[in-house]
Formats: structure tokens, sequence, C-alpha cells
């Protein structure tokens, strides 16, 4: 069973076609980077998932249970984290959290908040009010609640916006533990690194439509091209030392930046060959690494290359 499966998900405002029939494909147990450029689609593909929007054609099942009928079962057994989450500002971060732990009937419920608030860094914070959290506060709150019903997937909307550089660390962390108790997380950001440290998988939608849903590691691979780009780094690296790892046969190019030389190659081993060059030429080399694109820049290249229409 996967977590989530669509086929042909469509919604529309008006004449605009906000999901235009979207296959999605979400296997248990991942982390999935759900992705796009604004007005993508994402928010009310996530809409519809948790049954606040209806779609107007296709089919779309979350664990199971198909939006359209099951809306009970899969909000008991999914956690959900808007991009801001609303709270009762004059009560306090546990009150928040018992009066949602009562609405979806969650067992030793003060056991379970008080366990909860601990995980995501809130001890010793649970009885202040929520008006005076932080934003980054108010993001761990809404995590500990989304955790509250112990969901089999994590639906995430834009959970570190806005965070500094340590609130979204931990926020990535929580993540990762998640992953490591199979709790599927389904994760729609803007911030291309953070989901490039954290996904499994990513989907790339624009205007509703899918345009890419491959493994992370597959995507970016795919993006660069036939060629095999690497890194090397050796003290004394000069445009010299470029000039003998052009002449080897299967170097597709080769350029020395900031000290360091990057090959682009037909085949892997070129590089083993061009390494046996340098050490040939006196060159002591430290460190040779195969490097990959970002992802935004494989997102800008696919979102760019792909025109709708």
């Amino acid at each position: 069973m996967k977590a989530i499966e669509t086929r042909d998900l469509t919604r529309r405002f008006g004449r605009i076609e906000a999901v235009n029939s979207l296959d999605l494909n979400v296997e248990e147990g991942v982390i999935y980077g759900f992705l796009g450029p604004n007005g993508a689609g994402k928010s009310t593909t996530i809409n519809m998932l948790m049954g606040f929007v209806k779609p107007h054609g296709g089919t779309a099942k979350v664990l199971g249970h198909d939006i359209r009928t099951g809306h009970y079962e899969i909000r008991k057994l999914v956690g959900y984290l808007p991009e801001r989450p609303p709270f009762y500002e004059s009560m306090s971060g546990v009150a928040n959290a018992k009066y949602f732990g009562r609405l979806i009937g969650v067992k030793d419920l003060d056991a379970r908040v008080d366990a909860l608030l601990k995980q995501v860094g809130l001890e010793g914070r649970g009885q202040d009010k929520v008006r005076g959290y932080s934003h980054g506060m108010r993001q761990r709150l809404g995590i500990a609640i989304a955790l509250l019903g112990d969901p089999k997937l994590l639906i995430m909307d834009e959970p570190t916006t806005g965070l500094d550089p340590q609130g979204s660390h931990d926020i990535r962390e929580i993540i990762r533990r998640l992953k490591d108790r199979h709790v599927t997380v389904f994760l729609s950001s803007h911030i291309l690194h953070e989901v490039q440290e954290v996904s499994d998988v990513v989907g790339i939608i624009k205007g509703g439509r899918m345009l890419v849903e491959q493994p992370i590691d597959t995507f970016l691979k795919s993006t660069r091209g036939g060629a095999t780009t690497f890194e090397f780094y050796a003290p004394g690296l000069d445009d010299a030392y470029a000039d003998i790892a052009q002449k080897i046969n299967g170097v597709e190019s080769a350029s020395v930046r900031d000290g360091r030389l990057y090959l682009a190659v037909a085949e892997p081993s070129v590089a083993e060959d061009v390494n046996a060059a340098l050490v040939g030429a006196g060159l002591r080399v430290r460190e040779i690494r195969e490097t990959m694109p970002t992802l935004e820049d494989a997102f800008l290249k696919v979102v760019g290359e792909r025109k709708e229409g």
C-alpha cells in the first residue's frame, strides 16, 4: 500500500485548473519532497488530500482511504502541519496541545503531550502562553500537535519558512527522526537545499501537472546530462594541470577555480586516468569526489525547460 496515490487528480477554480490530471506515488516510509513554483498547485493538492477541498476529477487515496469518502479515517491517521498553524493565543502550549489531542481522542494525553514537547524542543516552555512564542516555537508546537495521534503519515507545508538557521536545523533533525520511526513525511517547501538534505524522493509540479517524480539521486544525476563530474583538490593546482587533464581521452572539460580542478568526463573510470596523469606530473592529489548539481540547479533547469502549454 502506498502512503499517497493519486490518478488524474484535478481541481479547478473557475477557468483555472489549479491541479491538472496529477499522478502522485508516495511509498510508505520515505521523505517525499513536493516542489513547484508559486501557483503550481501544491497547496491545492494538499488541501484535497486532507479533505478540505473536493476534487473535480480523478482519484486519490491516502493510506488506502479514498479522499472523497474516507475523510474521518484519513484525519485519524495523518498528521498535518500547515504553513501557519492555528493556535489559541491566550492558552499555553500544553493547553493547546491537550485541546487538539482531546478532539482526536488521544489516550494517555498528559504523558503524550509531555513526551512530544520534549521531542520537539519545547520542554520547559509548555506552560508559556502561545502569544509569547517565537515563530520557531510555534512551528515546534505545530509539529508536536501534528504528531499527537502517532500518525503513519505527516504532511508538512513550508515547515521552516522564516526560521533562523538553528530552528531550520532542528526541524530537519525532527524529520530525520520520524523517518527512523518509519513515518512517511510529505514535505512541501520552497527551501530547496533543506529538501535536498532530507528527502528520498522528489515530485516537481508546474501548472498543476507533474513534471518529475524520481528518487532524488536519480533526478540530480539526470539533470547534469551524460557527463559525470568530479572535483579534485591538491596544493598548487593551476591551469597547467587543467591542460594535462584536458588531453586525456574521455575528458569533456577541465577547469581550475578557487584552487580546485573541476572535470566533466564521459565515464567515472576516466577520473582514475586523470588522477594518474596529475600524480605523474608531480601533483599531490589529496581529495577526489564526484559532484552533483544542487537541487536548486536541477529544479530550475527542469521547471525552465518544461514550458506550459
